[in-house]
């Protein structure tokens, strides 16, 4: 009893420990928020209401601590960019130690910091001002620069925290989503950490830009059942993201066999240039997973009943006629304008629908993590192209673009392509299922694509069928936008006479035996380490499916 009794005295202090905190943050930020719009001296006075009244409702019976609080607010003025970043800072360090320890606190700080997060001033340039104050009261030689970059360092130590709060792992975590739906509200004003960042050094920006992506695809899973902040998240994309979205995939060419991945020397082989575009091109990965992703929700939203929708007609501006009809040709919209963009005029030069679809691979193969996921995302594809049909043929035309990205990045199709960039190496497919990291999103994709292929054997057998999809849909196109006479029969490479034919037919023959020897090997593999127990999971499931597609061969 006397042990529970000092545990529960230990929690009570702690959790008055953290208060404290947070506390502080909310009198500096006050501060600094003041002196934004009056002048130094009488900021200071100013700066009580919302702090004292955090402190107020926590441990106003302490006079030392309302005695902190004051003594806080005089030396906030030369000091409030710094002292903020090591609050952050030691809040981060406070939740690492938590999870390390797997503390029963964990639950009680995320939820303390999260309301108190909701609490902090997010006014457009605020965090910029905060760092302004610092060169006027102190010394007039700092540098815009300086204080752009006293700025990124305050956001991104928030934006670490942010991160921490909403693990990966929480993710299937059912019990805490109302905690971290609390934070959606947080999603709009995400945005004042990218307003005023021209002045910004590069390397904070991208920074910057990670975490919020990362902080948004963390929470996504949480607030995804509201298509209303699905559609903030898209805004945020579109204002905040777009040049990042529509870079060219074609530039990308990854050699898989050059790849020294955690080697030293890898950096040394490589100039500034280059890690400034492998950053550039991370920052792609996340921000073209996470547009897809929520795009790809909403226009399936009207055959998933477990959505709810509040946000306003005038909100999404779309031209469908009920709630549920807006947000899903909001999310086609924004996927045909976005494939239109980056893909489609690829397609209209001649350039395969398998370039592109090997191009966007690349991308993402240097990153294991976001491979799998967007690789399961993109086996809903097929589902964009049921959702237009569904719709009034009066709108379908301005969706051209969502209906041939649901053409071209047939499930079975990428399949198919992944498999080549791999070389068709068995050994690679089973590095991916016993890894720590992502095995079980790569169980879970082939799970899913030996079904697919078992039920469509004959466009994994024969790649023209997914050609002929692509052909029909680009006269079909051709008429609508009246553009028959700029294209012939031949530009589009729809008939091929000849030794040319029997070539590419022998080809794609060979491409489909290579693959039927690599998922024949798989299979192999799997059950003589099954057998010998040294699998680290049951692989009973995956072998199942391989005895399903066998009966194809």
């Amino acid at each position: 009893m006397a042990i529970s009794n000092s545990l529960m005295k230990f929690e009570a202090v702690w959790i008055q420990f953290v208060e404290l905190v947070w506390a502080a943050i909310h009198t500096v930020s006050t501060c600094a928020h003041n002196h934004s719009t009056i002048n130094a001296t009488k900021g200071c006075v100013g700066c009580s209401s919302a702090a004292e009244s955090i402190s107020h409702d926590t441990m106003t019976k302490r006079t030392s601590i309302t005695s902190f609080i004051a003594v806080l607010k005089l030396r906030c003025v030369n000091t409030s960019r710094q002292i903020m970043t090591c609050l952050f800072r030691a809040l981060h360090i406070i939740l690492k130690l938590l999870k390390l320890n797997d503390s029963e606190l964990k639950d009680d700080f995320i939820c303390l910091s999260i309301h108190h997060i909701q609490k902090l001033h997010w006014d457009p340039g605020y965090q910029l001002n905060a760092g302004k104050v610092v060169s006027i009261v102190t010394d007039d030689r700092h540098s815009l620069s300086e204080d752009s970059a006293q700025f990124g360092i305050v956001s991104g130590s928030l934006l670490q925290l942010l991160c921490s709060l909403v693990e990966q792992s929480d993710t299937e975590d059912t019990d805490r989503r109302d905690i971290f739906v609390k934070l959606a509200d947080v999603i709009p004003r995400l945005g004042t950490f990218l307003q005023e960042q021209q002045d910004t050094p590069k390397s904070l920006s991208q920074y910057s830009k990670h975490k919020i992506l990362m902080l948004m695809i963390r929470l996504k899973p949480h607030i995804q059942q509201n298509c209303s902040h699905i559609i903030c998240l898209l805004k945020l994309l579109r204002r905040h993201f777009q040049s990042t979205l529509h870079e060219p995939m074609f530039q990308h060419s990854t050699k898989l066999e050059n790849c020294l991945e955690g080697s030293p020397f890898l950096l040394s082989g490589v100039g500034l240039g280059e890690l400034q575009d492998k950053s550039t091109w991370h920052l792609q990965r996340q921000a073209m997973y996470l547009f897809l992703s929520c795009s790809i929700v909403l226009a399936c939203s009207g055959n998933d009943s477990r959505l709810k929708c509040s946000c306003k007609r005038d909100q999404c501006c779309h031209k469908g006629q009920g709630c549920t009809d807006n947000c899903n040709y909001f999310g086609l919209s924004e996927i045909s304008v976005w494939f239109q963009r980056c893909c489609l005029d690829k397609i209209l030069d001649s350039k395969s629908s398998t370039d592109i679809v090997l191009c966007f691979l690349q991308l993402y193969m240097e990153e294991d993590d976001m491979l799998f996921i967007i690789l399961l995302q993109l086996l809903d594809a097929p589902l964009i192209s049921l959702a237009i049909d569904k719709m009034e043929s009066k709108w379908t035309s301005e969706l051209i673009g969502a209906k041939l990205f649901s053409i071209v990045f047939d499930p079975v199709h990428i399949f198919h392509q992944w498999l080549s960039l791999l070389h068709y190496d068995h050994l690679v497919l089973v590095d991916y299922l016993i890894s720590k990291d992502v095995g079980v999103h790569c169980a879970q994709y082939l799970l899913r694509c030996l079904r697919l292929v078992s039920g469509c054997w004959d466009a994994f057998v024969d790649d023209s069928v997914y050609e002929a999809q692509i052909q029909k849909f680009n006269c079909k196109r051709q008429r609508t936008l009246k553009n028959i006479n700029s294209f012939t029969g031949s530009s589009m490479e729809g008939t091929k006479l000849g030794s040319s034919h029997d070539k590419e037919n022998k080809s794609k023959e060979q491409l489909f035996l290579s693959a039927k020897v690599c998922l024949l090997s798989l299979k192999q593999t799997l059950e003589d380490l099954h057998k010998k127990d040294l699998f680290p999971y049951n692989p009973k499931p995956l072998l199942k499916r391989f005895e399903e597609l066998c009966a194809q061969y």
